[in-house]
């Protein structure tokens, strides 16, 4: 009894020490508990890739290879070291040949792309941007023909990851580990299904030659006083957790953010595929190996579809703080034929409101959409902006100047990796 009198009059007497020793004891069982659970959660995942790995295969076939191309700049240069530790060690334990080539600077995932040979599948260890460039890679190599596209997988090691959270929904760091852990089990398992892509040209063409082609895009476009205010959270990182907050707060009075999106939309409505549609394709895909192979079946079935209200253009002059067009690989599974949504937020919005609205996107909610358009093919054409300022787009959260562009939906063109309970064969 003695020493516990003794030992509260010790707290009370120093209580500041006694309450960083208390913080500093809570904050070391919180990491050692996280430590266990990673471990465990790991030790789960690699005992699954080995069972994978001591499977026999025969003497004439050659190991899977894939090839990694990894962003060593995503998520403030943690990439490389999440994917050692998270990764690497699952892909190598399933017996598969992993062969790790690191971007250098912007653009040169697209470069490697083009330039790949002898690989079963090419994964992307980085964000949205890196996935984009890497898909874009391939179909400017490849042409946009069903089946001449090896399969893609997504390791979410950037800090933003629409297409790798909708495949492989994480979180925080513990289930952030297990979406690293689930999409590489996923290669393993070699459970994949098709996707759709988004097809992005500009309507006037540059004179550089980079300028004249397309780039497609997994997720969708952005565009407004929110994209602004998001791109803007780096600027205030003395803020900690707290600037992805902090960012909405000191920029809802700028004037310097998109608070008038003004542009002429003009789009034909979904199809499911008809004469069009086929004719659109074939006549998109120039490379001339192509006329050697014959066409999906799918494609051939579809080719005698008449749909009259496929040609019909629809036009609308917009006027939004907040325009997203998105494709189903975020919304999920859509009711009816493939699909692209623009979504348009109101014409204009209040301080509150928006500071309200950009603390609920960051929790995970939604913003106010007061119209939404479904499309396969969409022109947009921005009103000039005012003199001297800059505006931008965000194209699978890669910052591009605004200009007239030209979506058109390609669907199910590429395969992704995805959890095996979700795969199409």
């Amino acid at each position: 009894m003695a020493f516990v009198i003794k030992f509260a009059k010790g707290v009370r007497n120093h209580w500041k020490k006694s309450t960083f020793a208390a913080c500093l004891m809570a904050y070391g069982g919180s990491w050692l508990k996280e430590k266990y659970e990673i471990d465990d959660l790991m030790k789960f995942y690699c005992e699954e890739a080995l069972k994978h790995g001591q499977q026999a295969i025969n003497g004439t076939v050659n190991p899977r290879t894939v090839t990694v191309i990894l962003n060593p700049a995503a998520n403030k240069r943690k990439a490389l070291e999440e994917f050692e530790k998270y990764c690497s060690p699952i892909l190598n334990l399933a017996g598969i040949c992993v062969d790790v080539v690191q971007t250098e600077s912007e653009g040169h995932a697209k470069e490697l792309v083009q330039n790949l040979q002898n690989t079963d599948a090419v994964i992307v260890a980085g964000g949205d941007g890196t996935l984009s460039e890497v898909v874009t890679g391939l179909l400017r190599r490849t042409g946009e023909s069903n089946g001449n596209v090896i399969p893609v997988g997504v390791l979410p090691l950037g800090i933003s990851n629409s297409v790798g959270s909708a495949l492989f929904p994480g979180g925080s760091r513990l289930p952030k580990v297990k979406s690293m852990a689930d999409a590489s089990l996923a290669i393993v398992e070699e459970a994949t299904k098709p996707i759709d892509v988004m097809k992005i040209e500009l309507i006037n063409e540059g004179p550089e030659p980079e300028e004249a082609k397309p780039v497609y895009a997994l997720s969708g476009i952005e565009w407004g006083a929110y994209r602004d205010a998001a791109a803007r959270k780096d600027k205030y990182w003395y803020y900690g957790p707290l600037r992805k907050y902090a960012t909405y707060i000191f920029s809802g009075y700028k004037d310097s953010l998109s608070w008038n999106c003004n542009a002429l939309v003009t789009y034909t409505l979904p199809c499911e595929g008809c004469s069009n549609c086929t004719i659109e394709r074939t006549e998109s895909d120039k490379r001339w190996y192509h006329r050697f192979f014959s066409s999906p079946k799918d494609n051939k079935s579809k080719a005698h579809i008449i749909n009259d209200q496929c040609k019909l253009q629809q036009e609308k002059q917009i006027s939004t703080t907040d325009l997203a067009l998105i494709t189903s690989n975020i919304l999920g599974e859509t009711s009816g034929p493939p699909q692209l949504q623009l979504h348009l937020g109101p014409d204009s919005v209040d301080y509150v409101d928006f500071v309200s609205a950009g603390f609920k996107t960051e929790t995970g909610g939604n913003r106010e959409v007061k119209e939404t358009i479904l499309a396969r093919q969409m022109e947009i054409k921005p009103v000039t902006a005012e003199e001297g300022k800059e505006i931008w787009f965000s194209i699978d959260n890669e910052d591009f100047e605004v200009k007239p562009v030209k979506i058109t939906l390609l669907p199910k063109i590429i395969r992704m990796f995805c959890k095996k309970s979700e795969a199409i064969f």
